[in-house]
């Protein structure tokens, strides 16, 4: 069940909070942590109940791999652990994409079958990744199964992140001043998923067609216009719905006390490609250099083997998000814009840029991501030199045409807005900063002494109780239109 369905907010989310009210007053924090167990396994049973016995193999499978491995902290269960992970996602994931490729190159007959792909197996599998090599280095002292369990299947993180660290969320679990549903909790986790839900199913959702309309039909050779107003529209599109999952997740976790880490933080007012990776998928990020970057040597062994194993890096990640070559094109785009961005920083001197100079380097980076996210829509290659070829003017310059087919001028007015907000305005986080919403966020500062955000609570109020109604509004009233989150399939 999605976050933003009917099934979600009316049914399942009730359910659960009327569930915990009842263990927290008459079973206390033990009851209420199994409480919550018991709903996760539920919420991803939902999607597809085979894959929940895959689910709960990985679980036990890693719980035994780390009891063992805090008590002997050996090399080789932690190579059996990782091995174990990779197996499992290779096979599910990859096995289909190895064989497609080996096909075309060598012109067998190689076939896996029908492999239908886990939902959530990249992330719960990295998570569990990230476990076994903090037991190896000595990071993880709690053993508990049920602390266990809720750490992997947590509902409000399980199908698409944030990728949790064990020791981040591991004493919040026995933490009764903050592990309950007081007022604060439901307040602040009601705020932080009300605007959620509005980037989801009111922004994301509404200008998802205009990016579907072109590159659900590459092969019509776009005009320029049509071309990067699609683009704009699917770079909006990712925003947003990526955006709005990240503040659903953290919203529903805060709500049961839970502090998740911040995932999402505002990564187009980016004046580089290396601050964008420092917000867009900030856990992902960091996942990709603590547990890769670096053990392939950083920064350690000279500039040319940093910028290859920043290009290695990039090109898993690329890989990570789908196992298609337009994902891997995707991230070895990103891993060669960040050798040449560590290059320029060497070569500046860490000298400051002016405000022009800052601006510049912004749009810059825009236009880069931008250019980017083509591969990463894109079905195939072709397509993607479709859409770039409109995008550089080979088809004439043009007009936009709407999902049905006729002029319209409606999307300039959602491009203008859209942009303005991604650009201009405070994020969700930023919003709500004395509410300490998430770990590791630490505001910028660039509204704080702003008049009219020394007003924000009465304006949040406001703006969160527009943005829940029209949510809800839209998820009653245009239920079929709800869409996947995109980050659901990777």
């Amino acid at each position: 069940m999605l976050f933003s369905s009917q099934v979600f907010l009316f049914g399942f989310l009730p359910a659960v909070l009327a569930l915990v009210f009842l263990s927290e007053r008459f079973g206390g924090v033990r009851a209420t942590l199994m409480v919550l167990v018991l709903a996760s396994l539920f919420f991803y049973a939902w999607w597809d109940p085979p894959f929940l016995a895959l689910l709960l193999v990985s679980v036990v499978i890693n719980y035994g791999f780390g009891v063992w491995g805090c008590r002997s902290r050996s090399r080789t269960i932690l190579w059996f652990a990782i091995a174990f992970n990779l197996g499992l996602i290779a096979y599910f994931k990859y096995a289909g994409f190895l064989a497609a490729t080996t096909n075309d190159v060598f012109g067998t007959t190689l076939s896996f079958g029908q492999i239908t792909l886990p939902l959530a197996i990249s992330f719960f599998t990295f998570q569990q990744i990230a476990y076994q090599v903090d037991v190896h280095r000595g990071y993880v002292r709690d053993t508990d199964f049920i602390h266990y369990c809720l750490f992997v299947t947590f509902f409000p993180q399980l199908i698409a992140g944030p990728i949790v660290h064990h020791r981040e969320v591991i004493s919040q679990f026995e933490d009764r001043r903050r592990f309950n549903l007081s007022l604060d909790n439901l307040s602040t986790g009601a705020i932080i998923f009300a605007i959620g839900l509005y980037k989801k199913v009111v922004i994301a959702d509404g200008i998802a067609p205009f990016a579907d309309s072109l590159f659900d039909n590459p092969a019509a050779n776009p005009t320029a216009l049509a071309a990067w107003c699609g683009t704009l529209a699917y770079t909006m599109q990712i925003y947003f719905d990526f955006s709005g999952y990240s503040d659903m997740a953290i919203g529903l976790a805060r709500v049961f006390g839970i502090r998740l880490p911040v995932n999402f933080a505002s990564p187009y007012k980016a004046a580089s490609i290396i601050e964008f990776w420092q917000n867009w998928h900030i856990t992902l990020s960091r996942f990709l250099r603590d547990y890769l970057y670096i053990p392939l040597g950083g920064n350690r062994f000279g500039d040319m083997r940093r910028y290859a194993n920043l290009l290695i890096t990039m090109l898993l990640g690329g890989l990570w998000h789908g196992a298609a070559w337009t994902f891997v094109v995707w991230g070895g785009l990103h891993g060669a814009l960040l050798a040449v961005n560590h290059l320029w920083r060497k070569w500046r001197g860490g000298s400051s840029a002016s405000s022009a100079g800052r601006a510049l380097a912004r749009a810059l980076t825009f236009l880069c991501v931008v250019v980017g996210w083509v591969f990463f829509r894109a079905e195939t290659f072709d397509g993607a030199l479709s859409v770039l070829g409109g995008m550089a003017g080979l088809n004439g310059f043009g007009n936009v045409m709407n999902p049905t087919g006729t002029y319209d001028l409606g999307i300039y007015l959602w491009l203008a807005v859209l942009l303005a907000v991604v650009w201009f305005t405070p994020n969700t986080q930023e919003l709500v900063s004395e509410r300490k919403p998430a770990l590791g966020f630490s505001p910028t500062g660039d509204f704080e002494h702003n008049p009219l955000w020394k007003t924000r609570s009465y304006w949040l109020l406001i703006f969160t109780l527009s943005c829940g109604f029209a949510a809800l509004l839209t998820v009653v009233v245009k239920e079929t239109s709800t869409q996947d989150f995109i980050y659901m399939v990777f």
